[in-house]
């Protein structure tokens, strides 16, 4: 099979670029011919060339709507797709989403589309909102296979979006295992490290979870990521006097160092898709707290595997954390079958079938035409 992934940006590497990583990697190596069109020359190209990927750079495609250069990128775009003659497209991101269905539906090519998180989802501008939707409305109905990355987003896709019900599937993320050297002892103590894996943005609420814990004694706070909002958590974190007790480790490839050393993850968000930084505390072993928005909660099992706490609710946050700190037992308890239910549920290789079987059925669809 001859495979098309298309992909917005370059220079950031996000959840959904190591999902499309994964995805074309596997595919080659299962004998499929994989090329990702990606638009930008941001660092994920040579990111993914240092993979072995086979990459085709489109640098006007941008995340930016701008209609006279969106013009040429989608003939562009087009062109491209009809040199490399793929038997299937996946397109990942809004602005590539919209440009090649487009481009696949005027070659004749199937398409589907990932929504890694909807750009017009609860808790982003109203104005932008309108916009996302009133572009994918115009695509949806040329989409041969929706896939969304959690059941939340397949509810939004089915309420606001023009497209058959049997169109649109939930395909959860899924992570490659990794070495047993990198589970997490939970039941360490003398402080209690507690995990956050996220940008220092609006989508993430680091400030919440400082809120919540800043009374809490015993604790250590890890924070990953980069971001324009680090210098407001720091002063944050001096007006409560724990600034001593954060590490800031930046943005790095891999988390599952940090994730090790931890005890507790925690995930606060004002929006998610289905964010993969929760498998990967799962995969270590720990206990996750997370908010309640979006496909956030889908992973765990609440009072199980972690606590799913309400958007903005800072004493329901603080309970679960301190439970968690205050009970080593508990936190095993809960770490043990956040570790089951990934082996279950969220492994590569559950995903990587599913979705294989998904263009298996889209080409059984859309056979070719023979000359």
């Amino acid at each position: 099979m001859r495979i098309a992934f298309l992909v917005t940006r370059s220079d950031t590497i996000g959840g959904s670029h190591i999902h499309v990583r994964d995805l074309a990697k596997a595919l080659g190596e299962n004998g499929n011919d994989v090329t990702i069109f990606i638009g930008g020359s941001g660092p994920l190209l040579k990111y993914f060339k240092d993979f072995g990927l086979n990459i085709t750079n489109i640098p006007s495609l941008k995340r930016n709507i701008s209609p006279i250069n969106d013009l040429k990128v989608f003939f562009h775009i087009k062109r491209e797709l009809k040199r490399f003659g793929p038997d299937i497209i996946s397109t990942h991101s809004s602005k590539a989403g919209f440009l090649g269905r487009l481009a696949a539906n005027q070659l004749k090519i199937p398409v589907l589309f990932t929504a890694h998180g909807w750009s017009f989802t609860t808790g982003k501008n109203s104005t932008r909102r309108f916009l996302y939707k009133s572009l994918e409305k115009i695509v949806a109905p040329k989409t041969d296979r929706l896939i969304t990355v959690s059941d939340y987003d397949k509810k939004l896709a089915l309420e606001h979006l023009p497209i058959p019900p049997e169109k649109v599937m939930t395909i959860h993320n899924g992570m490659p295992d990794n070495d047993e050297s990198f589970r997490a002892d939970t039941g360490r103590e003398n402080p209690v490290h507690i995990v956050m894996i996220a940008r220092f943005d609006h989508q993430k609420d680091h400030l919440e979870l400082l809120e919540a814990v800043h009374s809490i004694q015993n604790i250590h706070l890890h924070f990953v990521g980069d971001g324009p909002l680090i210098s407001i958590v720091k002063e944050k974190a001096r007006e409560y006097n724990i600034l001593d007790q954060i590490t800031l480790w930046g943005r790095l490839e891999s988390v599952d160092e940090v994730l090790a050393k931890g005890q507790i993850f925690a995930l606060i968000s004002n929006w998610e898709g289905f964010p993969r930084s929760t498998l990967e505390a799962m995969r270590a072993g720990l206990p996750t707290v997370v908010s309640d928005v979006g496909g956030a909660a889908e992973a765990l099992e609440h009072k199980r595997t972690g606590y799913v706490v309400t958007k903005g609710d800072i004493d329901g946050l603080r309970t679960a954390i301190k439970e968690l700190v205050q009970d080593p037992e508990r936190r095993k308890e809960m770490g043990n079958a956040a570790r089951k239910r990934y082996e279950n549920f969220y492994t590569f290789e559950t995903m990587y079938k599913r979705t294989f079987d998904v263009y298996q059925e889209v080409l059984n669809a859309n056979p070719k035409e023979e000359n």
